[in-house]
């Protein structure tokens, strides 16, 4: 078994990487990142997202939002615009991870990255990425100190 310490180590490292967020802000992404690097997620054309976003909101009975593809960004990847129910994916491609951030927040209705996100993204991630990926994401997670829901958990459906 893998010790948790050095991804939370790393974790807490990057976090510092994203001055211009929140602390929580910072930390979910610093989280996501060390969760990428180590299992890395499937790299999707953008022009492929809107189909693939529509064939997961179906089996999750999700609202299907809208995809916009815009030039790429050095500060974002990716926005979800929760209002109008609009995903803007940045460049050519995405990645199945952040593809899947941005529809937690969709799900969620919420911009922030609280504990409803980073539970909502959990459960995703274990069903459309991997259940390892998800365990580690939500170790690491819990382990800088955010707030998660009980491991058990993420295999629930929310409907």
């Amino acid at each position: 078994m893998t010790s948790l310490q050095p991804f939370i180590e790393a974790a807490h490292t990057r976090a510092g990487d994203y001055s211009r967020c929140t602390p929580e802000q910072a930390l979910v992404y610093a989280c996501e990142d060390v969760v990428e690097l180590e299992f890395g997620s499937r790299e999707i054309p953008s022009t492929d997202a809107e189909a693939l976003l529509k064939e997961i909101c179906h089996a999750e009975d999700i609202e299907i939002p809208t995809i916009l593809i815009a030039r790429k960004s050095k500060s974002a990847l990716a926005l979800t615009y929760i209002e109008e129910n609009v995903i803007c994916i940045r460049g050519k491609s995405t990645t199945m991870s952040t593809l899947l951030h941005e529809l937690a927040h969709a799900v969620v209705g919420a911009e922030s990255h609280g504990v409803l996100f980073r539970d909502e993204l959990a459960r995703l991630a274990r069903k459309y990425i991997s259940v390892s990926y998800a365990a580690l994401l939500h170790a690491v997670y819990s382990g800088v100190g955010l707030e998660m829901s009980p491991w058990p958990a993420t295999a629930a459906r929310r409907n």
